[in-house]
């Protein structure tokens, strides 16, 4: 058997095999690795082709003299940078010039046997010496170029990233401060005049009471762009675009635009309309759908009186800004927008861009430059949703500052996109087709995940200077305090699920992780945002080393710390460099975890693989919360007589959540978050993994709008035990 097919999986990451979660090794299979070479675009099929991919990918390293782009951290000083040349070129004179992105260029000349020598290699016949070119100075950390050019003009060029130390923390926390947060989800947010889901401006009033009683946070679920023309793809963890804002959430009335339309008034005011309006918020779940039948005819109406009144003024300029600002990506996205609606309008199948015409499938398509042009105020229309969104979260986050939070937004970013959305389409030479991502089988998810999300393809992002990850990275970092990093790993390695098989049945796939952890802590002190990586699950050898060393906060979940025998660690034994929380959106709130709620539905929705299964983690369950009551009775916050099996009393529940809370205070972790669910003593989960539409995913609402919130008795005492936090 040839060792073509398993060496290249391992030249580009493709790892041999893991430990699931019952102990065994689960050896990666040689169909799995032909389905992964393939959607990463090498020939595969059989052991010849594989042969000739291994040599092309490896002549093709070898061909050229600088790598697509080097990352170097700013504490090991003068950069080395790796230069390979031919060797009947060693005593040429090559001219480098290294230009800073401020504008100052540095240069000089060198040669080839002057070098040190790395390592002897051959390609095509040619041997080639791989040597260490020192430059003699480093430049600020930031992204710079440096090119190199012989008399003859061969030339290459490489981008230097250069990281700084550690990601970026605020002067509060530097200071030896911890701070605390409200954890809510946009949705969710009920206000007396929002249009059937949480927006922008209910977060704003949320945001603003929050920083008067202390807070230092306030986290959300994912900003990420979903899909106006389906609106019933509503997971903010399953995105169009993690660089672009989700309008759905757009505060119609609180358009400057909205104000001077008379006709976008006139359909407001419509008896039918403000019907549908009042059914829309009186509903538990959102109705999506609902929502956008009513949001967009108005927002096409303000977007009119907008080109009408102002395109050639001052707002138009703004407006000319802002698209100058996110440049060809913005108007990509805002094509993509428009033909999406385009071709969904001829054929209710045409979602995907894969199944558009020829000529509309690639960017650069001949069909997509003619459609622009022709339907550029549609095309603008998107645009300008974008550019009322950024405002809106602009308006947040300066709503933090004035009230005075040392982080304010928390903002989360996914570990993937829709495959079939305007991210895929944008970047699809640096994403992988058909093979998705997921987790392999965990207390979580015992049966694996499948998250039908697509993941950027490693070493299409190497050659390419990994811009579409910076992109992503700033863009979620952009009126922002803090960054969430869902499923941080993503860094390191990705667990990846071949196409049509079961999510036990796939493989990890490794990233260049040095130097993506360079990067998150590039962006993180150029917009001074805090990174939280989220580390649960399945972690790799060396990871916390990486996070932790790049100045990046883990993750502790309260329902996860446990010591020997199950039993809840003490606060002592918390990490200083972490986010504590009790639980998160995937898991039940307190009150859901006491009652065992998560059990119930996994059972009823039939998501446990084994039988049996169900009846084990219940029992578990009445064990840990005995652990639970032990644990905060051994701290001294609750009395001998807490009853530890039961339905609790709305006071007892009141009494738990103060001790969960006031113990997860004594920690040393540096910032707190509290789940408004816990603050109402509600039994919520606004995600079941593993399910669809089996769960109420991402369409639950709070009981109260965010006016009774701020002023709830309950949000009232939690500030209060959480004082503490506020000075260092």
């Amino acid at each position: 058997m040839s060792e073509a097919l398993p060496q290249l999986a391992r030249l580009v990451g493709i790892e041999d095999g893991w430990w699931d979660f019952f102990g065994n090794f689960r050896h990666v299979s040689d169909e799995t690795r032909r389905a992964f070479l393939g959607a990463m675009g090498f020939a595969v099929a059989d052991d010849a082709a594989a042969a000739h991919s291994l040599e092309e990918l490896q002549a093709r390293r070898l061909r050229r003299w600088l790598e697509p782009a080097v990352v170097v951290h700013e504490q090991d000083g003068a950069p080395i940078i790796p230069i390979r040349l031919p060797a009947n070129r060693e005593n040429d004179d090559i001219h480098w010039v290294l230009d800073e992105e401020i504008g100052v260029a540095h240069e000089g000349w060198f040669r080839g046997i002057d070098l040190p020598l790395i390592a002897e290699e051959w390609a095509e016949g040619r041997q080639l010496r791989r040597c260490g070119l020192r430059l003699p100075i480093l430049p600020p950390p930031g992204y710079h170029r440096l090119r190199v050019s012989t008399h003859d003009r061969a030339e290459a060029e490489t981008m230097l990233i250069v990281a700084p130390p550690r990601a970026y923390s605020p002067e509060h926390i530097r200071r030896g401060g911890r701070l605390w947060g409200v954890q809510t989800q946009i949705y969710a947010l009920r206000r007396g005049r929002d249009w059937g889901v949480g927006d922008y401006s209910g977060l704003r009033h949320v945001a603003e009471c929050l920083g008067h009683l202390g807070a230092g946070a306030v986290g959300i679920n994912p900003l990420h762009a979903l899909f106006p023309s389906r609106p019933q793809r509503y997971s903010p963890y399953s995105a169009s675009s993690r660089t672009f804002l989700n309008v759905a959430y757009l505060d119609v009335e609180a358009i400057p635009d909205f104000t001077e339309c008379a006709e976008a008034h006139r359909m407001a005011a419509a008896p039918e309309f403000q019907q549908a309006l009042v059914a829309l918020r009186r509903q538990d779940l959102v109705d999506y759908p609902g929502v956008a039948r009513c949001k967009m005819p108005v927002l096409e109406a303000v977007y009119a009186e907008f080109r009408k009144r102002h395109i050639d003024g001052d707002r138009g300029n703004a407006f000319r800004r802002y698209q100058a600002e996110s440049g060809r990506a913005g108007e990509l996205f805002a094509t993509f927008e428009a033909l999406q609606e385009h071709f969904l309008n001829q054929d209710p199948h045409l979602g995907c861009w894969r199944h558009w015409p020829e000529g509309f499938r690639q960017p650069d398509g001949a069909g997509v430059q003619d459609f622009a042009l022709r339907h550029r105020e549609r095309v603008e229309f998107f645009w300008y949703l974008q550019w009322q969104a950024d405002a809106q979260v602009a308006s947040v986050q300066s709503t933090c500052d004035a009230a005075g939070m040392p982080i304010g937004l928390y903002r989360d970013v996914g570990v993937g996109i829709a495959d079939d959305g305007g991210e895929s389409w944008i970047n699809q030479c640096e994403l992988v087709r058909g093979v998705t991502i997921g987790a392999p089988p965990d207390a979580l998810a015992p049966g694996g995940q499948d998250w039908g999300l697509t993941p950027f393809n490693p070493v299409a992002l190497y050659e390419c200077g990994y811009r579409p990850f910076i992109e992503m990275i700033r863009a979620n970092m952009r009126h922002a305090g803090a960054l969430r990093l869902d499923h941080a790993m993503q860094l390191q390695r990705l667990y990846w699920v071949p196409p049509g098989a079961a999510a036990d049945q796939g493989a990890y796939v490794r990233m260049p992780a040095r130097d993506l952890f360079g990067i998150v802590a590039l962006e993180s002190t150029r917009n001074r945002c805090v990174v939280i990586g989220e580390d649960l699950g399945t972690v790799p050898e060396g990871f916390h080393e990486l996070l932790y060393g790049s100045g990046l906060y883990g993750y502790r979940l309260f329902v996860f710390e446990r010591g020997d025998g199950g039993v809840f660690k003490p606060p002592a034994e918390y990490t200083e460099q972490a986010l504590v929380a009790f639980g998160t959106h995937d898991l039940p709130s307190l009150a859901g975890y006491w009652r065992g709620t998560d059990v119930a539905e996994r059972k009823r929705l039939a998501l446990y693989p084994r039988l049996g299964m169900d009846e084990d983690e219940a029992k578990a369950r009445i064990l840990d919360r005995h652990k639970l009551i032990e644990a905060l009775q051994g701290a001294g916050l609750l009395g001998g007589d807490f009853p530890q099996d039961g339905d609790l009393s709305a006071e007892q529940m009141e009494w738990l959540v103060d001790a969960v809370h006031t113990y997860l205070n004594r920690t040393g972790s540096r910032i707190l978050m509290v789940q408004v669910e816990d603050v109402l003593g509600l039994a919520m989960q606004f995600n079941l993994p593993g399910t669809t539409d089996q769960h109420p995913n991402w369409r639950r609402r709070y009981p109260v709008d965010v006016e009774s919130f701020c002023h709830h008795p309950r949000l009232l005492q939690t500030a209060r035990l959480l004082e503490a936090r506020r000075s260092p």
